[in-house]
């Protein structure tokens, strides 16, 4: 059923994103490494620019972990306990979005931060 409010709208979203967390190693790490990276962003006083490349990079990394995690359950939901090829290629394909992003926030945070140490 579609939302009916804007309210509504925004409370489904954010109830996605807390049961993400709430079940999801990866996006636990995801948040946890966020963390991180700011606090060190505000320590070596980066600019404005950095921040808003830091952040982008880590707004790309949480969107693909949202997106594999909703591949997964639809997937599961789909396929149920029995095994199914195409169903491995979209998790498999998703992880690997994921992971292409985790890499490239990699790459950004050793540009952004080893001129700073």
């Amino acid at each position: 059923m579609k939302n009916r409010h804007l309210a509504d709208s925004f409370k489904c979203a954010f109830r996605g994103i807390f049961q993400a967390f709430k079940t999801e190693r990866n996006f636990k790490l995801h948040v946890l490494a966020t963390i991180i990276v700011l606090l060190l962003a505000w320590y070596f006083n980066f600019t404005k620019w950095e921040y808003i490349i830091l952040v982008i990079t880590i707004l790309i990394v949480m969107i693909t972990e949202l997106l594999n995690t909703a591949v997964e359950y639809t997937v599961d939901l789909v396929c149920g306990n029995k095994y199914n090829q195409l169903g491995k290629y979209a998790k498999d394909i998703a992880a690997g979005a994921t992971l292409l992003a985790a890499f490239g926030a990699v790459i950004i945070g050793c540009i952004l931060f080893i001129p700073k140490i």
